[in-house]
């Protein structure tokens, strides 16, 4: 609302209350003078002012707490154990500038194996882009390719004639040597079969000359008798006989069934090989189907990866990415930095203690500007405008003072009991080290400003209908006071105590400064009559 300030009132001394009693007896001696001409109908001089030019000043009074243009308490973002604090109160940071860091080893693992595990997914996509085969594995199958074709050409275009008569005289040969060993296992069978009776003799002849040895081994001179030596040749005889026999036995068996199996089996496998060269349908057949399925096998190495593969090792390459940025971002949040450029108020933390979210770890302000919040009311708010100059004063610095700006203006009110007040912000430059965040402020916004227009007092106005007058005091043909004139006029700015002429009046003209509406004026002072 408009302000005017009024002079203040001083205690009179004693001299002065006497000046104000005769004062007072003056005026009421005044009033019974005009009392009496006013009975007597005769008009009554009043006060008058010029109309002069000046300059007219509008403004809104408020008040409100100085406040910083940033304020923040400041929290780590990540949970972990303080181990340095860079920063102490009242020390000026800049934007970025490292507070305070957190114990951060484990993060720092979290970040390499984030970062392992991005390169694999990488490599994973990179080799679905060119074929999932490795070269080796690629070398490998195409080895078997070739061995496959080699095989199906061959048993479908058949033997050569090279082939067919090697195997031919194979199978003739094989067949030569079993008949060879059978023949010479029936031979060995007849010598045996004499061999056994010529030992079966030897054994009867031993067992009779034995006999008749027996019958004169007590003659002092059997070793001169016959009995005695043809017992002795009986008994060689009998084992020359036993040692043909087993060692026919041992040739005949043994190492003749060995030779006419061995002999049976390589007949059997030249058989075998012979009857392979003529080609049969279902050995092409077979050949066919293990030639496909090695060329299937090369195909599937050497493929392109399919759409469906590629976005599956893509999606894993953006969710390794992601992963990586989150530990970084976990790294980074255990180095707590300024987020502005200020002043540390308040330190919360010291190396040791436990840091979270939870809790402000450090307060900063920025105060390269401040400013101030009040509360205006709808009369008032109605004449504030954004970038409207503003004086301010702090009476505890004693005389201080600045100017500022309009920064802000609520669009909505707050209607508390009824009562609806606006919200404005007033911004103004940190050039006192003086001012304290926190401190009173007494504001001044000028709203409207007029320099060198007419003025007259606000109250020498008189409302006529939608517009005002003054009244222009007359004189008689005698020179003595005439009844008024009155003279509309139109008005501008007002500060309450003065109000703008803009036309009705020229400067210099005579106005009363406490017009009549016209009525009987009648001071009655209150002494019973």
């Amino acid at each position: 609302m408009a302000t005017t300030t009024l002079p203040r009132r001083k205690k009179l001394s004693g001299r002065w209350m006497a000046v104000g009693i005769v004062m007072i007896v003056v005026a009421i001696a005044a009033a019974l003078l005009i009392n009496s001409n006013a009975q007597r109908g005769a008009a009554t001089p009043r006060p008058t002012v010029p109309v002069a030019r000046g300059n007219l000043v509008v403004t809104v009074a408020g008040s409100g707490s100085v406040a910083a243009e940033q304020s923040l308490n400041v929290a780590f973002q990540t949970a972990g154990t303080v181990t340095e604090v860079l920063v102490k109160e009242g020390d000026t940071v800049q934007a970025g500038q490292p507070l305070a860091r957190l114990d951060d080893r484990n993060l720092q693992f979290q970040v390499t194996a984030a970062r392992s595990s991005l390169e694999s997914a990488r490599a994973r996509l990179v080799q679905a882009q060119q074929g999932n085969a490795r070269p080796e594995d690629i070398t490998s199958t195409q080895a078997s390719v070739a061995s496959a074709q080699a095989n199906y050409d061959k048993v479908a275009n058949g033997p050569t004639a090279e082939d067919l008569t090697a195997s031919q005289a194979a199978r003739v040969s094989a067949q030569a040597a079993y008949d060879a060993a059978v023949k010479s296992a029936g031979t060995a069978g007849s010598q045996l079969t004499s061999a056994t009776a010529t030992w079966q003799k030897a054994e009867a002849s031993l067992k009779q000359a034995q006999a008749n040895y027996d019958r004169v081994a007590s003659n002092p001179m059997i070793a001169m008798m016959s009995q005695s030596l043809q017992l002795q040749q009986a008994t060689t005889d009998y084992e020359q006989a036993k040692a043909n026999y087993e060692a026919l036995q041992q040739t005949s068996g043994t190492d003749a069934q060995s030779k006419i199996a061995s002999a049976a089996a390589q007949l059997a496998q030249a058989k075998a090989n012979l009857a392979k060269l003529a080609p049969r349908s279902e050995d092409v057949t077979a050949a066919k189907a293990s030639l496909d399925q090695a060329k299937a096998n090369l195909a599937k190495l050497t493929a392109p990866a399919t759409a469906t593969d590629l976005q599956i090792q893509q999606a894993a390459v953006t969710q390794a990415e992601v992963s990586l940025k989150q530990a970084q971002l976990s790294l980074d949040n255990a180095t707590l930095t300024a987020p502005f450029a200020g002043i540390v108020t308040q330190v919360n933390v010291v190396p040791g203690s436990s840091a979270s979210g939870a809790g402000a770890a450090f307060k900063l302000i920025n105060r390269s500007v401040l400013h101030v919040d009040l509360k205006l009311s709808e009369n008032d708010v109605a004449a504030v405008q954004l970038g409207q100059p503003v004086k301010l004063t702090i009476q505890s610095l004693g005389g201080w003072q600045t100017d500022g700006k309009v920064s802000y203006i609520a669009p909505a009110g707050d209607n508390v009991n009824g009562l609806v007040t606006y919200a404005v912000r007033v911004s103004f430059p940190d050039s006192e080290l003086r001012v304290k965040v926190g401190m009173t402020a007494d504001l001044s916004i000028v709203t409207a400003q007029r320099d060198n227009v007419l003025l007259v007092p606000s109250t020498a106005l008189l409302p006529k209908g939608i517009g005002r007058v003054v009244q222009i005091p007359e004189t008689d043909a005698q020179g003595r006071p005439a009844a008024p004139r009155e003279a509309e006029v139109q008005v501008g700015l007002s500060d309450g105590v003065q109000t703008e002429i803009v036309s009705g009046v020229s400067e210099g003209q005579p106005i009363i400064a406490l017009p009549s509406n016209g009525a009987p004026r009648t001071l009655g002072m209150g002494f019973g009559g």
